[in-house]
């Protein structure tokens, strides 16, 4: 099929316009005709996880035993090497370290005794010369009620002990001075038949008192017929009169 010459005409100024609109386009807006490429974001590594790791803190008396064994080796290699001026500066500075941390506990301590009173051991018992007086005077007197208590309650007490014994003899002035001096009932019980003269009452024992040591001295109560034991052996009469007070308070309250 033939076109006409007219027709062609019509084509070729169209081609030609197209071209030269193309060719007017600026520079710098090209990007903007041209497709775009899509940027992909970058993909976060992925850190791999920690390896296991526990800390663990040593217990209290974990670190003492391991200070005590880095101090006895220092020590040790010190003795070892008396003329090494560093092995022997090691074991000063250690010597030195636990006399601060001891001299630090003391501190703490008399910070804590005045915070909490209740603790004081001298709060009860003074320590200065001028107040012992005071105390033991004090402590006589809370003793002594103790046994007048007990004398009260119809207590007396036995003195156990072997005649031909020395300890006994040497024992038995004592324990009559005491009852005289607190006129407290004092029987003395022989073992052996024997009897010693400066125990002002004595028997001979019938089986009906048993001890495992002599002398022994026993608390006794006619009215109950309970027997508490005093003192085995050789006692002071100071010492037997804290006995009695042990014994009044039921070893409740200390007297030291």
């Amino acid at each position: 099929m033939k076109m006409k010459p007219f027709v062609l005409i019509i084509l070729l100024n169209a081609l030609s316009s197209q071209s030269l609109i193309a060719k007017d386009i600026p520079a710098g807006w090209k990007w903007y005709n041209e497709p775009q490429i899509k940027r992909q974001a970058p993909s976060k590594k992925v850190s791999a996880p920690p390896p296991n790791s526990t800390t663990t803190v040593m217990s209290a008396t974990k670190q003492m035993q391991w200070f005590h064994e880095v101090f006895q080796e220092a020590v040790a290699d010190a003795t070892i090497n008396p003329t090494d001026t560093q092995k022997n500066l090691k074991v000063m500075q250690l010597k030195h370290f636990i006399s601060q941390k001891t001299s630090q506990t003391g501190m703490t301590f008399k910070k804590l005794l005045l915070e909490n009173p209740e603790y004081s051991y001298i709060k009860d018992r003074p320590v200065e010369q001028a107040a012992r007086s005071t105390y033991y005077a004090q402590e006589r007197n809370a003793k002594d009620e103790a046994v007048e208590k007990m004398k009260a309650q119809g207590w007396g007490f036995f003195f156990v002990y072997q005649g031909e014994d020395a300890l006994s003899q040497t024992l038995a002035p004592s324990v009559q001075a005491f009852a005289d001096t607190h006129s407290m009932e004092l029987l003395g019980i022989s073992e052996d038949g024997v009897f010693i003269d400066t125990v002002k009452n004595n028997r001979n024992n019938d089986k009906k008192v048993v001890v495992p040591f002599t002398p022994a001295l026993l608390l006794v109560n006619p009215k109950t017929g309970e027997f508490k034991p005093l003192a085995y052996g050789f006692i002071s009469q100071n010492e037997l009169l804290g006995r009695f007070y042990n014994v009044a308070n039921d070893y409740q309250t200390p007297d030291f």
